[in-house]
């Protein structure tokens, strides 16, 4: 493991393996969390405080996705973040938005609120649980203006080659709108391959709820407005002479209409902190040796493997489809063994791999499964 599960609230006994799904917090979070405490305490010298944090954030975000600071904002969640783009564009009738089928909601459901303008959302379907560019390409015309994707699947695993899938959306001119939320923190993530990307951060960045990264790739999309103002929208406060008249800032901060998460942002920038001294590259080493441990362990089972076997083409998910979720879940769970179970009642597993994890963890997994009661083990 590359961080102690002992810096870590909550693993004493413990199996995690579903840092997709929620990732235990780091003890050292007290200390940025009093940190805040203190600083909020000091009156009108408080918001310089945050600021300050804010900024140090922003800069070990952009160091992380390889981006300038200015093109980052923070905001609540990345469902905020694909509502900014999908409703801060300017829309014509006939116009197309391409998603897939195992796609995450919070990046399909916003784009059907555009079809009463005349938008069609084209659904590219999964082949045996795979998405392929050569299908993506298929659905793109002149009228294509997004793409919006996952460049690693919340639901199958897939991790989608962004170099390659950038250049061919850009060919038709259509903007590539990415989530990384379950990329960044473990994998390599250039954010300026997309347009807009989003990624939340309570999963493998180690951080919590509250605040969510947005980049905005401002030589690509310079005329991205925000759809909603607020006090924090301009480059000042306006006069109460002219309450109406202010200049949008010129960075990404302009989609920050108000106060930002800041505890949420304190968290982040400690979590930032353990991830940029380890360097994604070994993190990334570490967690595509484990997650290969699991597709290994997993082949040959009664499950449905969804994760593609090679290493390029998956990062720290695990996915396989059975019958019997409830009761393996159950299994797990009797043996302090945490994975991330179904969405909608569909009989998905989601097994993930993080910095905390080891080789024993893994075989704790794989021996529970292998012990699986024989009713268990037939699809």
């Amino acid at each position: 493991m590359l961080i102690p599960k002992t810096d870590f609230i909550g693993l004493e006994g413990v199996t995690h393996l579903c840092a997709g799904g929620e990732s235990p917090m780091l003890k050292s979070h007290r200390a940025a969390i009093e940190q805040f405490f203190a600083d909020k305490a000091l009156g009108e010298g408080s918001r310089h405080r945050m600021d300050e944090t804010a900024c140090r954030c922003k800069q070990k975000v952009g160091k992380l996705l390889g981006v300038p600071p200015d093109n980052l904002a923070f905001i609540s969640t990345s469902s905020e973040g694909i509502n900014l783009l999908a409703h801060g564009l300017k829309w014509r009738s006939g116009d197309n938005v391409v998603v897939c089928d195992v796609e995450f909601p919070s990046d399909v459901l916003p784009w059907t609120r555009l079809k009463e303008q005349g938008v069609e959302v084209r659904v590219v379907p999964n082949q045996n649980w795979i998405i392929s560019l050569t299908d993506l390409e298929r659905a793109l015309d002149d009228r294509t203006r997004v793409v919006a994707v996952s460049d690693v699947s919340y639901f199958t695993g897939q991790r989608l080659p962004m170099k390659e899938l950038s250049e061919m959306v850009h060919s038709t001119n259509a903007l590539l709108s990415m989530d990384s939320t379950h990329a960044a923190g473990v994998i390599p993530v250039q954010a300026d391959y997309a347009d807009i990307l989003v990624a939340s951060c309570y999963k493998w960045l180690l951080g919590t709820h509250g605040v969510a990264i947005f980049y905005w790739n401002r030589e690509r999309l310079p005329e991205l407005e925000p759809p909603f103002l607020g006090w924090h929208s301009g480059e000042s406060i306006p006069d109460w002479h002219e309450p109406t008249v202010f200049t949008l800032r010129s960075g990404a901060d302009r989609f920050e209409a108000g106060n930002i998460g800041f505890i949420s942002i304190y968290i982040l920038d400690n979590a930032l902190d353990h991830i940029l001294r380890i360097g994604i590259a070994a993190i990334e080493s570490h967690v595509l040796h484990l997650s290969g441990m699991v597709w290994e362990g997993l082949h040959g089972l009664a499950v449905e493997l969804m994760t593609p076997r090679e290493p390029s083409r998956r990062a720290g998910n695990i996915c396989f489809m059975t019958p019997h979720i409830n009761e393996i879940m159950a299994w797990l769970s009797e043996r302090k063994i945490r994975v991330w179970g179904a969405y909608a009642g569909v009989g998905r597993v989601r097994v993930s791999t993080h910095v905390y994890n080891s080789t024993q963890d893994v075989e704790r997994l794989l021996n529970a499964m292998e012990d699986l009661p024989a009713s268990l083990k037939r699809s």
